[in-house]
């Protein structure tokens, strides 16, 4: 009996490290090969983000304008030789897929036509597809992968999809709540005014009746000469 309790802890033990193990790998290779950002862009302004890619994959690029105005800006991408492979004017949001080459890429982003209103952009380059643990780690070598690297690396693309999916949904969440704080303060100074509106027109109208009983009639006046 004690050593079937010694057997049961053991294994549990493995399994624990194991897991741990795992998800050490994930956290540190996570956010490698891909780029995520939010920036603000400020009216009549324009900024570029230069990204370097060794070539040989394809990457996806997208982008969500988070805030402001009516949520739209102009998107543009730059090759090395100055070829513009992407260009799209007041949009929301957009994706685009490309083969880079070896070289400096520009990622641009515009708000020339806004005059007011700052725009809160976010967007993300990653590659296309997942790559497995040992070829993040820069093992190019092909080698047979055993139970335990297989089971690791399903567990990467797994939290990789979660990653995704929650930051979809806290782009989501940003966004809605942006548009409560808006509306709840249109609301609040719409009450305001229509506060102010309601006690002007009822002093007004104290005021106006007030006169009716303060002036004094012709006939009275009359009477009080004689």
């Amino acid at each position: 009996m004690n050593i079937d309790l010694i057997t049961v802890k053991i294994k549990t033990f493995v399994v624990f490290f194991f897991i741990l193990g795992c998800n050490v790998k994930i956290s540190q290779t996570f956010y490698s090969g891909g780029v995520a950002l939010t920036f603000e862009l400020g009216d009549q302004e324009k900024s570029c983000f230069i990204e370097t890619f060794p070539g040989g994959k394809s990457y996806l690029f997208s982008y969500q304008v988070i805030r402001g105005g009516n949520n739209d800006v102009d998107a543009w991408i730059v090759s090395p030789n100055g070829k513009i492979l992407y260009k799209e004017q007041r949009k929301e949001s957009d994706e685009f897929t490309f083969d880079p080459s070896k070289g400096d890429f520009q990622f641009c982003f515009g708000n020339q036509f806004s005059t007011i209103t700052h725009k809160v952009v976010y967007f993300t380059i990653s590659p296309q597809g997942i790559d497995s643990l040992a070829v993040e780690a820069g093992d190019k070598k092909p080698t047979a992968h055993t139970l335990l690297q297989d089971a690791c690396d399903e567990i990467h693309a797994a939290m990789t999809e979660v990653f995704e999916n929650q930051v979809d949904f806290r782009l989501k969440e940003s966004m809605g709540r942006y548009v409560a704080e808006e509306l709840n303060n249109r609301v609040m100074w719409w009450s305001i005014g229509q506060a102010l509106t309601v006690m002007i027109i009822g002093f007004g109208q104290v005021f106006i009746l007030k006169t009716f009983f303060s002036d004094k009639l012709p006939s009275q006046n009359k009477l009080l000469d004689t």
